[in-house]
């Protein structure tokens, strides 16, 4: 395949992913409402979402429609992505397509519900009680969705570490030895990052973070351990099979 018809695949691939999130995008704007409802939830029951623009309530449409979107077209764009890819890669290799696709879709949700269920339900109560009763909240609703999805996003991106640490290990790009020589400086970004994400100086909101990416690298070390070692025991018989040892004669 010459350069030119690679960019024409890429191009066809790109609009195959494009279209397919503009689909889910407009479903989700269908039922903005009620996943606003579900957004609403984390909030005490007595504090309710202000606009302070006449744009606000369109843009929130619009990241909630296109991050949801994004999540429910998530199988067809990764699996553009690996069709885009698969050509390059072994048979055996293209045999974990379905797989890989499957569990990339399921972990970026597992990530946004990890957050939804898990992280939101302790850290938003916490960082509404710093002032008591000094203060009266008047949330804006713009900055609150941009807060959580943001959070959704971090979190489904972070659980995808085991699954494309696993597919990066079966191709042999990944090696688990510099992700081992390298955790002191993983856990050092990971910190920062939920320090930054959370700069609220709260311990118990930095750890909400900070923990589960720290457990996830280690998965992910887990995972490209084991994976490393089966793809060079399959490297190992393909080679005897194409280069069998001759047969000697006396």
């Amino acid at each position: 395949m010459t350069l030119i018809e690679h960019f024409a695949e890429l191009r066809n691939r790109l609009f195959i992913a494009l279209l397919a999130w503009l689909v889910a995008s407009g479903v989700a704007f269908a039922f903005r409402f009620e996943v606003l409802e579900w957004l609403k939830a984390p909030l005490p029951p007595s504090m309710t979402l202000n606009y302070f623009a006449v744009l606000e309530p369109f843009t929130v449409s619009m990241q909630v429609a296109s991050f949801f979107g994004l999540v429910i077209a998530s199988p067809v764009i990764i699996g553009q992505a690996w069709g885009f890819v698969a050509p390059g890669l072994y048979a055996e290799e293209r045999r974990y397509a379905v797989p890989f696709i499957l569990f990339a879709a399921l972990a970026f949700a597992a990530g946004v519900a990890f957050s939804y269920y898990v992280v939101l339900p302790f850290s938003i109560p916490i960082l509404l009680s710093f002032l008591g009763d000094e203060a009266q909240g008047l949330l804006s609703i713009g900055k609150y969705i941009s807060t959580l999805l943001m959070l959704m996003a971090m979190f489904g991106i972070m659980f995808e570490l085991p699954v494309l640490g696993f597919l990066l290990a079966r191709i042999g790009i990944l090696r688990h030895a510099p992700l081992v020589r390298y955790r002191r400086w993983a856990i050092v970004g990971g910190v920062a990052a939920a320090a930054i994400i959370t700069p609220t100086g709260d311990p118990f909101n930095l750890a909400l973070v900070a923990v589960p990416f720290l457990v996830l690298y280690e998965v992910t070390v887990v995972v490209v351990r084991i994976s490393e070692c089966r793809h060079g025991s399959q490297r190992r018989m393909r080679h005897a099979r194409e280069d069998p040892e001759p047969t000697r004669s006396y």
